[in-house]
């Protein structure tokens, strides 16, 4: 797919094999030699969806665009060459891909931004998406253990379902929820589908989400979402599943609540450096 009559002399393409060479100098220019973007470029190009774009032959910026189980798309590694920035370059591939996914039935765009990137936020409100919650990532390695402790995943009823997304835990991020490395809007139709997966656990007192352990950079990694019962008491349980799998990171965006990030931090979880205050943003499109 190419786009050639955009504004400012741009157009745009998605990435293959031939541009690596373009899209690591981009990359290093814009963050650094260790932009982890760099470690995921293999499994972005082969996706299809790393979308570029160029001035004349030069590569001056970069977004990736996926599909998530919500049905939303989700835009990520947003890179800028330093001497394009200011000149338009994210808004007009936010603008490509909102058309090539409205061209596949997607009709809501999300992404994340750090609070502090204050040129991220004036792009994503030039590009008419709007705040919808605030979180903080964290995430915490696990020792390998011999214990037999376990929990299986759970059966919750039908009925019980719609009862989480109105639970104190989901109602602090308004609904949005993180889900491996990005974020959804819970509705019971996607409760199902996680719970149909395996994904979700549950016990006397807490319901949490976790998701079958996935190679992320380096590690074997599980994601968290608290969904209902106690935090601390939720990140124990977690431990404990997420290790049982096999997963040696467990992860979690929790509310921007500062109580919360303490209490985790008791449990042996840090804030990421790249998360440490996370501003979730929607547009429909």
């Amino acid at each position: 797919m190419e786009h050639v009559t955009p504004p400012l002399r741009l157009r745009a393409s998605t990435a293959t094999s031939l541009d690596r060479a373009q899209i690591v100098r981009l990359c290093q220019r814009a963050v650094s030699r260790s932009d982890y973007a760099l470690r995921l470029l293999p499994q972005l190009v082969n996706r299809g969806s790393l979308f570029l774009a160029w001035d004349e032959g030069m590569l001056v910026g970069m977004t990736n665009f996926e599909t998530w189980i919500d049905g939303s798309g989700w835009l990520s590694v947003a890179r800028t060459d330093p001497a394009w920035r200011g000149h338009g370059v994210a808004t007009y591939l936010q603008h490509v891909i909102a058309q090539y996914a409205r061209q596949r039935g997607v009709r809501t765009l999300r992404l994340w931004v750090a609070s502090d990137n204050k040129a991220s936020r004036r792009v994503c409100e030039r590009g008419r998406f709007h705040q919808v919650c605030e979180a903080a990532h964290i995430s915490r390695s696990l020792r390998t253990s011999d214990s037999t402790w376990k929990v299986d995943s759970s059966s919750l009823s039908n009925p019980r379902l719609p009862c989480l997304l109105r639970s104190k835990n989901v109602l602090k991020t308004y609904g949005y929820v993180g889900y491996r490395r990005h974020f959804i809007k819970l509705s019971t139709k996607i409760l199902r589908s996680l719970r149909d997966r395996g994904e979700l656990y549950s016990t006397d007192d807490n319901v949490v989400l976790i998701t079958k352990p996935e190679t992320f950079i380096r590690a074997s990694q599980s994601s968290l979402t608290i969904l209902e019962g106690s935090f601390t008491g939720s990140l124990k349980i977690a431990k404990e599943i997420a290790r049982g799998m096999g997963a040696r990171i467990l992860s979690a965006y929790i509310p921007y609540d500062r109580y919360e990030i303490a209490a985790a931090k008791r449990f042996g979880f840090g804030r990421t450096p790249w998360g440490k205050h996370c501003l979730v943003f929607e547009k429909r499109i």
